[in-house]
């Protein structure tokens, strides 16, 4: 009774139409499976010759009044359709490449076999279990010609996505973009202009979107996102979200939750071996007679305490970061109506201090069917995030202080003396840097903070009319549709004042130590009267500030579309006119020096400083669309397409730009004659396309002088420079180069592809080759401007420079006996490209961008022939060749422990060649192409199995084919080798490895450091010759990873059934896992991360699905 009743609530025969009661017709009863005997619930059951149907219950069982004997056709989506006698049992079989399957496109959806551009769908089912807070971060490696980047470090980060090759366009002086990203129909801004800068809101939207409430993603990387013309030249997602289903309410929960870690810190020297370098370094010059051997250097009673200490403060205050999601579903339909509503929430501790990230997600829908020809259709959907972060002034702004600071503090230096801060004084017990005065802990005990608050609602609204019932104009549909965004950022920051404290005198023979050698007297030193207080402003001034900026745009679509089959003929046509409006503003407000006792509110300050700054922006577009879909037999295909699009963002006469683009295609696999010859091939299609698309990436108005009743923030109009007054003219400096002539940028797309599914559809290829043509791009140029102009130079529409590339994805599906099935996916490809114009660089042109070149010149360094390992070694190679000059020094300022450098060419001649060698070792002249690009191969591999309940799925990446460096942070202390008194050092750098002249003794004649001439590493004394990028520190640019890994289980439905549950999943996941090539010395740093910077992190998570 209670599989009746639990049954009878959640799901009913659904009619598709009213079907004639024929006299004949009995009820004929039948279950449909799919291979694993499963019951397959909502399948379509449909008799041959009749309209409408029925669908499945909970059980996979159906009931439908047909003939006996009747023929009946089965299908879900997902599995090969079937038609069989009506009755009995059904079983479905897995469509391995469905090619029946709707894709969604520009304005609408096209059979994926009807497909004939280059559109990629995002496998939904690779990124369900992933856990993360930017959708963005999970589609790492799913898609060809996708390429994902960050994302996987500090919590609300997140990655950036560019297609193809647009993230080259930065390298030429162009704006390199993300996609255009449309999401239900809505085309969200790609470059709003946001206080000063342009933000493209449809990224952060996106990354918003909770992968549950996601239906399907489509990416259009060639002329077919012409639909799209402005704006499309960097390609376009499509996302769609999710909407009832027929049957009665179904509720779904996913949840997931688990912890985050770094991948890996870098290794760091310890105490003692920070104070044997620093030693080393200190007494590396045999010349130096300035050397004062007991204050100098860390005496041999000290390097014996540092042995004994370690103040690894990023150890200490590391955590283990938790991260949760949970969603909630509702979803249902009938004849009349269909909703979906979700509810989800995600959280993500930081690892460090004040640094979390939780954001809300919303949707609600509702598609009602007004009679039998109208539609209406509704939905609100929106985002409320809070992400907290460290709010860092001390030494300057820098978003890695945090982190970067506690990593390189020498780990002999206490926090805390006697229970009060102390400021990292090294040595000379002198401050040489602001960074030096930075207490994590007192900024966090003072409370400083960056909080920011984001918000994004979302109003989308249609009404639609079907011409069905008319016999001329079936097919015939028409569609209006409004959209509105509102989106909101509030940033509040403060800045507070604290005390450090430094010692006098400090303990160890050499007063360099802040606790106790062995026999030594401690209470002195931690005297009240040993001990100063300095106090250090957090900003500069200390400050509270906030910045709010909001968005609003909106968009209106009338759509007419018309798809209609006539036999073998099947004709679609689409014409739309879009209008949108894009407006922003933003605030920001400072007031200095606030109260200890601050309430966060402006007058809790004295407020000696204060500052305001408001901008305001606005753009629209205006568009007209037209398309024309043409197919005959399923066997020949035809698009073509045409866009018109107005900015306000050009001048009136430049208003309007004209996107046209076709396509054709080719099923061979169609053809009798290729049945006959090849019958082992599945499917065979050869497509192919060549379109213009287009890029409005100029800021709003720029087209326009304006002036400003603005004292002090823009070049004066008229007189009167001097003139004190607050209400003197001046040009706007936001808006004082004009340009009245720019327009459009151009992108030409050409792309030729071909899918072929062999071998029972077990193996499918999917292959494209694609060039661009982009022209009259976007610029700025470098020019001389006068002084008394007093202004930047204006956009032009300069840049010329076409890529090119191929993209393959290969995939294998097979099953081995009867519950074993699995999946070798491999996504590979390859771009290039050549710039023919640009604003050319002038200097050092041999290794800068070149006419008919591409955009990565490679790495570039100067040539290391060896080390100067003595002062016959500087003799020799001054001697040999003619060298006057070695990096601005003279052979007298030359040091053994420095690394050689081979003098390459002279000075840039008249006629743009450059000299030979002229006994000058020049850092900008003679460098050499050290890696002629940064790994332009790479394969993915995603990998599937299946067993009886449970799956197992993994994701691979390799990259090769070039050079990388260590990390030039890694190289050199700071800013300098003076900064080498607060700046631990990298674990490389072990005294026992670095080239010494001489053996080092302290005051009383203790050996320090040995004599080490044969030393692999060069004197980290000289690090500003030896820091230089070189062949000396270049390393196999080769990465190998395992990126993701799931194991997952799906409880058998009798089991779950018993509790009311429908379909019970649960999985274990990893994230980042591992790196199987290192090329680092020491294995210093996991090549995922980057020295210095905040970690990329390994996650785990474990989580559950159910639905009801």
């Amino acid at each position: 009774m209670k599989r009746k009743f639990i049954a009878s609530l959640c799901f009913g025969f659904m009619a598709f139409a009213a079907v004639p009661a024929l006299a004949q017709n009995t009820d004929i009863k039948g279950t449909v499976v799919d291979q694993n005997g499963e019951p397959i619930i909502g399948a379509s059951v449909r008799v041959e010759g009749q309209k409408g149907g029925v669908i499945t219950d909970l059980d996979g069982n159906y009931v439908i009044k047909a003939p006996k004997g009747a023929k009946i056709t089965v299908s879900y989506i997902g599995y090969v359709p079937q038609t069989v006698t009506a009755g009995g049992r059904v079983q479905l079989k897995e469509d391995a490449q469905n090619l029946d399957e709707l894709v969604v496109v520009g304005y609408g959806v096209q059979k994926k076999a009807h497909l004939t551009g280059s559109v990629a769908t995002v496998p939904m089912d690779e990124i369900q279990d992933m856990t993360s807070g930017g959708l963005a971060s999970t589609l790492e490696g799913l898609v060809n010609g996708l390429s994902v980047s960050g994302g996987n470090t500090r919590p609300g980060e997140n990655a950036t996505i560019y297609i193809r090759d647009t993230n080259s366009l930065g390298d030429v002086g162009s704006t390199a973009q993300q996609p255009l990203f449309v999401i239900d129909g809505y085309i969200y801004p790609n470059d709003v202009k946001v206080g000063n800068v342009m933000q493209n809101l449809g990224a952060e939207a996106f990354n918003n979107l909770d992968p549950s409430e996601v239906e399907s993603i489509s990416v259009l990387k060639d002329a077919s996102a012409a639909v799209y013309g402005a704006r499309a030249a960097n390609g376009v997602i499509l996302v769609t979200t999710k909407k009832g289903k027929i049957g009665a309410p179904r509720i779904s929960y996913s949840g997931t939750f688990g912890f985050t870690d770094a991948v890996s810190h870098p290794k760091m020297l310890s105490a003692y071996e920070y104070g044997r370098l620093y030693n080393a370094v200190a007494a590396a010059d045999p010349t130096n007679t300035d050397l004062n051997r007991l204050t100098d250097l860390y005496q041999a009673d000290e390097l014996n305490a540092m042995k004994a200490l370690n103040y690894n403060l990023l150890d200490k205050y590391w955590d283990v970061g938790f991260t949760m999601k949970h969603s909630v579903n509702l979803s249902g339909a009938t004849e009349k109506a269909s909703y979906f509503a979700s509810l989800s929430y995600f959280d993500q501790d930081g690892n460090l201090g004040n640094l979390d990230y939780d954001r809300w997600n919303y949707r609600a829908g509702v598609d009602v069917k007004v009679s039998k020809w109208l539609g209406a259709n509704l939905s609100v959907s929106g985002d409320y995030g809070k992400k907290n972060s460290p709010y860092i002034k001390v030494g300057g702004t820098s978003n890695e202080k945090d982190y970067n600071i506690l990593l390189t503090r020498p780990r002999y230096i206490p926090e805390y003396v006697n229970g009060l801060p102390i400021a990292a004084y090294g040595i000379s017990n002198s401050q040489i840097d602001d960074n030096q005065n930075y207490s994590f802990s007192e900024l966090r005990n003072n409370g400083d903070y960056s909080r920011t608050m984001n918000s994004n609602l979302n109003v989308n609204a249609s009404i639609n009319y079907d011409f069905g019932w008319s016999n001329i104009l079936k097919g015939l549909k028409l569609r209006f549709s409004y959209s509105k965004s509102i989106n909101t950022d509030k940033t509040n920051q403060y800045g507070s004042e604290y005390d450090v404290y430094t010692m006098m005198t400090r303990p160890g023979s050499g007063q360099h130590l802040y606790t106790p050698v062995e026999g030594q007297d401690y209470a002195p030193f931690i005297a009240e009267s040993n001990l100063i207080r300095h106090t250090i402003a957090n900003g500069d001034p200390s400050q509270l500030n906030r910045s709010m900026t909001r968005t609003d745009n909106y968009q209106m679509n009338f759509t007419a579309s018309y798809n209609r089959d006539f036999g073998q003929h099947s004709v679609g046509a689409l014409f739309s006119i879009e209008k949108s409006e894009a407006e922003s503003e933003y605030l920001y407000a400072m007031v200095s020096d606030p109260y200890s006792f601050t309430t966060g509110q402006s007058n809790s300050a004295e407020a000696n400083t204060q500052v305001i700054t408001f901008t305001r922006s606005e753009s629209g577009t205006l568009s007209y669309i037209g398309r024309l879909n043409y197919a005959y037999a399923d066997k020949y295909l035809a698009e073509f397409l045409i866009r018109s699009d107005a900015s306000t963002k050009f001048a009136p006469e430049n208003y309007w730009g004209v996107f046209p683009s076709g396509s054709l295609g080719w099923v061979m696999s169609e053809e009798n004659w290729f049945k006959k010859a090849l019958p082992w091939v599945d499917f065979l299609k050869l497509r192919g396309s060549f379109g213009l698309t287009g890029r409005d990436n100029i800021a709003p108005w720029q087209w326009m002088q304006v002036y400003a009743q603005d004292a002090n923030r823009g070049p004066v109009f008229g007189t009167g420079m001097d003139s004190g007054s607050l209400r003197r003219i001046t040009i706007n400096r936001n808006n004082s180069a004009v340009n009245r002539d720019v327009h459009w940028d151009k992108v030409y797309k050409a792309n030729f592809g071909l899918d072929f599914n062999v071998l029972n559809s077990r193996l499918s290829v999917t292959f494209d080759m694609y060039r661009e043509w982009n022209r009259e791009m976007l610029m700025n140029i470098s020019q001389a401007i006068e002084a008394t102009i007093g202004t930047q130079s204006a956009s032009v529409n300069l840049g010329e420079m076409d890529s090119w590339g191929y993209e393959l994805g290969i995939t294998w599906r097979d099953k081995i006996g009867k519950d074993f099935k699995y999946k070798i996916g491999i996504n590979t490809g390859y771009t290039d490209n050549k710039v023919l114009n640009m604003d050319w660089a002038t200097d050092y042109i041999y290794r800068q961008i070149r006419k008919g070149g591409r955009t990565d010149i490679g790495l570039w360094g100067l040539q290391c022939v060896g080390m100067f390992r003595s002062f016959q070694d500087i003799e020799e190679y001054f001697a040999e060749n003619n060298i006057t000059s070695y990096l601005g020094m003279s052979k007298d300022q030359v040091r053994p422990g420095m690394l050689i450098y081979k003098d390459i060419r002279g000075p840039q001649q008249t006629d743009g060649s450059y000299a030979g060698p002229d006994g000058v070792v020049d850092a900008d002249l003679d460098q050499v192409c050290l890696s002629n690009r940064s790994n332009p191969y790479g394969v993915t591999m995603n990998l599937g199995a299946d067993w009886k309940g449970f799956s197992l799925s993994a994701q691979l990446n390799a990259s090769w084919g070039g050079y990388s460096f260590i990390d030039g942070a890694a190289l050199e202390s700071g800013d300098g080798v003076g900064d080498l008194e607060f700046t631990n050092m990298p674990s490389f750098w072990n005294v026992d490895n670095m080239y010494s002249y001489q053996e080092i003794r302290d005051a009383d004649g203790h050996i320090l450091v040995a004599e080490n001439r044969d030393g692999s590493l060069p004197n980290l004394q000289y690090q500003s010759v030896n820091a230089r990028t070189s062949s000396f520190w270049r390393v196999s640019g080769t990465r190998v990873k395992l990126n993701r890994l799931t194991l997952a289980y799906t409880i058998p439905s009798n089991l779950v059934k018993k509790i009311g549950i429908q379909s019970a999943r649960v999985n274990i996941t990893g994230q980042n896992l591992l790196s199987f090539y290192n090329p680092y010395p020491d294995n210093y740093i996991d090549p995922m991360c980057s020295y210095g910077s905040y970690p990329v992190l390994r996650q785990f998570t474990v989580g559950v699905n159910l639905s009801f």
